[in-house]
C-alpha cells in the first residue's frame, strides 16, 4: 500500500506542471531497458587499502558477501552524491575536514557511518531496516533521511520522520539536455529529440519522481516557450513507442553482442531503426551515462548538476558528452518556464538511538542545514542552498 501511495503522489507531477489549457499527455508506450554489456568505472570514494580486490572490468560485488552494520545509517537520493561525498570525506580547498573525521572527537562519540546513493527508497528502508546490493545487505534503521518533498510528506505522515526537524537543504538549477558528443550541433532544442534521436530516461515505474520531472520538463518547455514544434506531437514521438516491433529475445543471450546492440540501432540502416525510447534499469544516474557512452542512446534530459558531473568525470574515460541548456547558459543556468527546479528535504528519523548516534546525526544535520562550507560545496557542483 505504501508503494502504491508514493507512486500516485509522485505521478501527480505530470498533472500539476501544465498550463491552464493543456496537461502533460499520458504515456501510451513502453521503453526498451538499458542493457549492460560492460560497465563504467566511476571515481572511488577514498584511497585504496590492502587487500584490494576491485576489478575494473568485473562485477566485483559478487565476491563481497554478508551483512553490513553501521552505527549511523543515512538514506538519501543519489543524484547529488558528488556534493555529499565532499561533505563526508572533506575538501582541502575549502579547509573542510570531512564529517567522517569529525566523528572521532571526542573519542566516545566515534561512530561508523554508511549512506546509500540510490533512487529514493527511504520509506521501505526505514520500515524493513534493510537495504541490499547484490550479496551485501545493510542492516539497521536509518537515523537521518533526505528526500524530495512528496516523499518527505509521506515519511512525516507515516510517522517515520520527525516533521519538526524537516528542512529544505538544497535546490537544483533545473534540467538540461545531455548528449553524445557526436550529436552536438544536431540537437539544438527539445524539438530535436523527435525523429531518429534516441532518448534515455529514468525507469517510468521504478524511478517515478525523476521520470515525471524529466518527461514533464520536455513537454512543458516545448509547450510554454516558442520552440518551433508541437509539444504533444514531440511527447508522443518518444513515449508512444511500441516495443513489439523489436526483437527483445536477444537480451536473453548477452554474449550475442551484435544482436543486443542491433535493438539500439547499432549496425542498422537506415538510422533510426533502433529503439527510440530507452529507460534505466534501476538507477538513472548510472544508467543514463552508460547508455550514452555505450551508444544505446543519443540524448537525455537530466539535472543540470548531474550533467556537469557526468561530462567532467567521463571525459577522462574517453566518453565525450555535451550539454545543451534549457534556459541560460552552461555556466549560468536560468531555467525556462516549464523546466522543473526541485528541492530536497532533510529530517531526523523517528525512534530511539544511542547517545553517540544522536551526536553524530546532529553534527551532520547542522552541517547540511546551516554551514557556509556546505553552501560552497553545493555551488561548486551546480547546486544551491
Amino acid at each position: 500500500m505504501i508503494k502504491i501511495l508514493i507512486k500516485l503522489l509522485l505521478s501527480s507531477f505530470l498533472l500539476l506542471i501544465s498550463n491552464s489549457s493543456q496537461s502533460v499527455p499520458l504515456i501510451t508506450g513502453e521503453p526498451v531497458i538499458v542493457q549492460h554489456l560492460g560497465r563504467i568505472d566511476w571515481p572511488q570514494d577514498n584511497r585504496t587499502t590492502i587487500p584490494y580486490l576491485t576489478q575494473s572490468g568485473a562485477n566485483d560485488i559478487n565476491d563481497l558477501h554478508g551483512e553490513l552494520s553501521c552505527d549511523l545509517i543515512i538514506s538519501t537520493p543519489g543524484n547529488y552524491h558528488m556534493a555529499l561525498k565532499d561533505a563526508m570525506f572533506g575538501r582541502a580547498d575549502l579547509s573542510h575536514i570531512g564529517l567522517l573525521e569529525q566523528q572521532g572527537t571526542p573519542a566516545e562519540y566515534k561512530v561508523t557511518i554508511c549512506w546509500s546513493t540510490s533512487p529514493p527508497v527511504s520509506i521501505d528502508q526505514i520500515h524493513t531496516e534493510t537495504l541490499q546490493f547484490k550479496n551485501i545487505k545493510m542492516v539497521g534503521r536509518p537515523a537521518l533521511v533526505m528526500a524530495p518533498g512528496s516523499v518527505m510528506d509521506m515519511l512525516v505522515i507515516n510517522g517515520q520522520a520527525d516533521g519538526a526537524t524537516r528542512q529544505p537543504f538544497l535546490t537544483n538549477q533545473g534540467n538540461v539536455i545531455i548528449m553524445r558528443g557526436d550529436k552536438s550541433g544536431l540537437i539544438q532544442s527539445v524539438c530535436d529529440l523527435s525523429g531518429p534521436t534516441r532518448v534515455i530516461t529514468p525507469h517510468p515505474d521504478l524511478e517515478v519522481g525523476s521520470f515525471s520531472n524529466f518527461s514533464g520538463t520536455l513537454f512543458n518547455v516545448a509547450n510554454l516557450n516558442r520552440m518551433g514544434c508541437d509539444a504533444t506531437r514531440l511527447f508522443h514521438s518518444i513515449f508512444s513507442q511500441d516495443i513489439s516491433k523489436y526483437d527483445l529475445s536477444v537480451f536473453r543471450y548477452p554474449y550475442n553482442i551484435d544482436g543486443v546492440l542491433s535493438v539500439f540501432g547499432r549496425g542498422t540502416r537506415p538510422q533510426g531503426t533502433g529503439a527510440k525510447w530507452v529507460a534505466s534499469s534501476r538507477i538513472m544516474h548510472r544508467d543514463i551515462p552508460y547508455a550514452l557512452c555505450n551508444d544505446e542512446a543519443d540524448a537525455a534530459i537530466t539535472f543540470y548538476h548531474l550533467a556537469l558531473y557526468m561530462q567532467k568525470t567521463l571525459a577522462s574515460a574517453g566518453c565525450k558528452l555535451d550539454i545543451l541548456p534549457l534556459g541560460g547558459t552552461i555556466t549560468h543556468p536560468a531555467p525556462l518556464p516549464g523546466n522543473k527546479v526541485a528541492t530536497l528535504h532533510i529530517a531526523k528519523v523517528t525512534g530511539i538511538y544511542s547517545r553517540k548516534v544522536n551526536h553524530a546525526r546532529n553534527v551532520i544535520y547542522r552541517f547540511l542545514t546551516s554551514s557556509p562550507v556546505w553552501e560552497k560545496i553545493l555551488a561548486s557542483h551546480g547546486l544551491t542552498r
